[in-house]
């Protein structure tokens, strides 16, 4: 049985959540590192839109800017997500595609669903039942509302999938930072928010971090058939890392990248 490295929880802001991600993939396709997952928080809040979306058509910058939160592009595809500080935990996976393929996740769609189902097995734990769908990409539903949406990037035969776990859920201040859909309203879009998505932390009784982030860790080695190791950053990682964060995704050239 494959053993993995598992990071522990961390908060950090989202050019350093983004940078991290990025530093482990790249660490991870040169083979310095172990197959990885993480865990991480958000602090401020922040705002990502997906690889190819243009920055203006969505987010509300002067309100972003007004609250404090970061704005970054992901490297993942997708759509704009806004990462509240209080209300969300975040996964990531890297590992080589072929792992995935060897567990019979041949397709895109497949690799994706074998991720999440470990979010799955997390939450069977606790007696909810969720479920997968394809809502603009693929998702987890619990009582038919959306919880997770997931995004991934490949490069050389590796893969980075991360994806939102919704504790809890603000619209309105989400569609204060988010813009809605030309000719879509905001308060349209917030209500449908309300309608079809939901946050997982008063489903479980009793809520407790840590066990949440153990029964889902619990979840992925099922999934995956893995046993996880706790680990840290190597200093490749970290440099790389802070390097991404000035070059990269603190820098407005990125960020603006197609507007």
């Amino acid at each position: 049985m494959d053993t993995w490295r598992i990071l522990p929880l961390e908060i950090r802001n989202g050019y350093w959540n983004m940078a991290l991600d990025e530093a482990i993939f790249s660490n991870a396709i040169k083979k310095y590192v172990p197959n990885t997952i993480r865990f991480y928080k958000w602090k401020p809040s922040t705002a990502s839109i997906g690889r190819n979306q243009s920055l203006q058509d969505e987010i509300d910058l002067t309100f972003a800017k007004e609250k404090g939160f970061n704005i970054v592009r992901r490297i993942t595809g997708g759509g704009a997500v806004f990462h509240d500080e209080i209300r969300e935990l975040t996964y990531s996976i890297v590992c080589p595609i072929k792992k995935l393929e060897a567990l019979g996740a041949k397709k895109v769609i497949d690799q994706f669903e074998i991720i999440t189902q470990g979010i799955i097995f997390g939450l069977m734990i606790y007696g909810l039942k969720p479920e997968k769908d394809i809502i603009h990409c693929p998702a987890i539903l619990l009582d038919g509302k959306k919880f997770s949406g997931n995004a991934q990037v490949r490069r050389k035969s590796y893969i980075l999938q991360h994806g939102t776990i919704l504790l809890d859920i603000d619209p309105e201040l989400m569609y204060s930072v988010l813009k809605a859909p030309e000719n879509v309203g905001k308060s349209r879009m917030v209500q449908s928010v309300r309608a079809k998505c939901i946050g997982i932390k008063n489903q479980i009784e009793n809520y407790d971090e840590k066990k949440l982030i153990d029964s889902l860790e619990r979840g992925f080695q099922k999934s995956l058939g893995i046993e996880l190791e706790e680990g840290t950053f190597t200093r490749d990682e970290i440099n790389l890392a802070e390097k991404l964060v000035k070059d990269k995704y603190s820098n407005i050239k990125w960020l603006k990248k197609y507007d």
